[in-house]
């Protein structure tokens, strides 16, 4: 008789504990669940901004082989020229005497040569007087 009422009385902690455990069980997966939405949101937030700032960081590479522009332009003090590039990592240079004009000319091949250069001689106006094109010289097998 002793061992049917143990018996018995762990049948019902038995059932009991499933009455408990199972609202929990529920609980803990509605809790997972949404964690994990919570997670995957945030996962896919965090990753857009890391890609967004590594474009920002390192900008796509340019092509190896580009065309350079010119530009050779009077002096609004008149005295020289200016070549004008966004090849040049300084800026403008000027160049003043009388080959002023086939100097920066000269410059800009010599500068360029392994790209295509295009050099634009211009008038005090702005407008373009010649244009020169320049291949480059050192071609890749």
């Amino acid at each position: 008789m002793g061992l049917a009422i143990a018996h018995r009385w762990q049948i019902i902690a038995k059932q009991r504990w499933q009455m408990i455990s199972k609202p929990s069980a529920l609980l803990f997966q509605r809790v997972a669940s949404r964690t994990a939405m919570a997670f995957s949101h945030c996962y896919t937030s965090l990753e857009s901004l890391l890609k967004a700032k590594w474009q920002r960081m390192r900008p796509p590479k340019t092509p190896a082989i580009s065309t350079h522009v010119y530009e050779v332009r009077p002096r609004a003090d008149h005295h020289g020229v200016d070549l004008i590039s966004d090849a040049l990592r300084f800026g403008s240079l000027w160049y003043s005497g009388p080959n002023a004009v086939s100097n920066a000319i000269g410059f800009a091949k010599s500068f360029s040569r392994s790209h295509g250069a295009v050099i634009r001689v211009c008038d005090a106006a702005g407008n373009v007087i010649a244009t020169r094109e320049h291949k480059g010289d050192f071609k890749e097998p």
